[in-house]
């Protein structure tokens, strides 16, 4: 689903959004398909600095050709229409299988070749980041290939086999995590260890654990770009451990109006990260509003931060309507590139930081349903 495809490439870019830009660098996609149809068209699909990119391009000679400037190696999606719909047509079709290959742009060339009329089976030309990227790929595919079964089964099963499967689930996250640590181990150099250190780590990485594996990488890949804000993001974890005092800021609310966090000195507040566009999100939105319902008259509140973009604001305002938040929302519209996700060091959502009546963090990511108990435990009694 292409749908699917764009909300997974501009969410899986977030290990890589920049803390401080460098210069940009020309990169050319260069793909031989001799065979596409003349008529095709293939889409180029990536995030850079917060914006969502579409570029397109129609062959010459059995050549597509993309170009564009980028900073860093970024995680990016091709699509080919050879039914001559357009992008938004094939975005109607959503529920349709796709055309895509997922791989990565970076400075330089990258060359693809394809001897069908399918851009998915395309493959690259020389060693590089994506001959990396598919190693891997390929190693954790039987994984991935049963996650996605257990995950379909998991949409019709009854309680007792949810349970089951859940720890079907588990065990193979633990799987990955094995073959993940190494593949890290054992391609220190390559730029596919660090993102896969990336996935490793999770939200809420285990310092000791991960530092050390962090530093065994080669010096080339630690100077990365994307290496350097990794190791930021490590060691802000310790700022933001339950116990410490959470980061103040200020964002506008939906009305344009600045709110500062210390205005909700004297209050339990659960600072929530969500976005319009998140499935997961708006699941967890209903348990939320009827924790805040049942708790909002014992100095309780919700703050909730999106990560919308610029052009979701409509978006972002009808969900808020639509589930029924009545709380206060504030957002910078820089999706990714929130102000303050970044200050929180937000990798993933929906995340949560719950604090105390003094800006002290008591909990983080609780989930919704130990969330009540929490609140019951910390708020005076009626």
């Amino acid at each position: 689903m292409i749908k699917k495809v764009m909300l997974l490439l501009f969410v899986a870019a977030v290990p890589f959004m920049s803390v401080s830009q460098t210069k940009d660098s020309l990169f050319t996609v260069r793909i031989n398909a001799a065979k596409m149809p003349l008529t095709a068209k293939i889409y180029l699909l990536y995030q850079k600095d917060g914006k969502k990119i579409v570029d397109s391009a129609t062959q010459g000679n059995g050549i597509f050709v993309f170009k564009g400037k980028i900073e860093r190696p970024i995680y990016a999606t091709l699509v080919c229409d050879t039914t001559n719909i357009g992008f938004l047509g094939m975005l109607k079709k959503r529920h349709d299988k796709q055309d895509a290959l997922r791989m990565y742009i970076y400075p330089g060339q990258v060359a693809l070749k394809t001897s069908s009329q399918v851009i998915a089976n395309a493959r690259f030309v020389g060693k590089g980041i994506n001959s990396d990227y598919f190693k891997l790929e390929q190693i954790l595919r039987p994984v991935t290939e049963q996650r996605n079964k257990i995950s379909e089964l998991m949409e019709t099963a009854d309680k007792a086999n949810s349970v089951l499967l859940n720890k079907k689930l588990d065990s193979l996250s633990l799987i990955k995590k094995a073959i993940q640590l190494k593949f890290i181990n054992g391609n220190p150099g390559s730029f596919i260890a660090l993102s896969a250190l990336q996935e490793y780590a999770g939200p809420f990485p285990d310092l000791v654990v991960i530092e050390p594996i962090f530093k065994r990488l080669s010096v080339n890949v630690r100077n990365m770009p994307s290496a350097k804000e990794f190791w930021k993001f490590l060691s802000d974890q310790k700022g933001l451990n339950p116990g410490t005092l959470a980061p103040v800021f200020v964002q506008n609310d939906t009305s344009g109006k600045p709110i500062n966090l210390t205005s909700f000195r004297g209050k339990y507040v659960l600072i929530d990260f969500w976005a319009s566009w998140c499935g997961p999100c708006r699941d967890t939105n209903i348990e939320l509003v009827k924790i805040y319902n049942e708790f909002k008259g014992r100095n309780f509140t919700i703050l909730g931060i999106s990560l919308d973009g610029l052009d979701g604001k409509d978006a972002w305002l009808k969900a808020i309507e639509d589930d029924g938040l009545n709380w206060t929302q504030v957002s910078d519209l820089k999706h990714w590139e929130n102000a303050v996700a970044k200050l929180y060091s937000i990798r993933k959502i929906p995340q949560s930081f719950l604090i105390d009546p003094q800006g002290v963090i008591i909990a983080r990511d609780i989930e919704t349903k130990n969330l009540g108990e929490k609140l019951k435990q910390v708020l005076p009694v009626e």
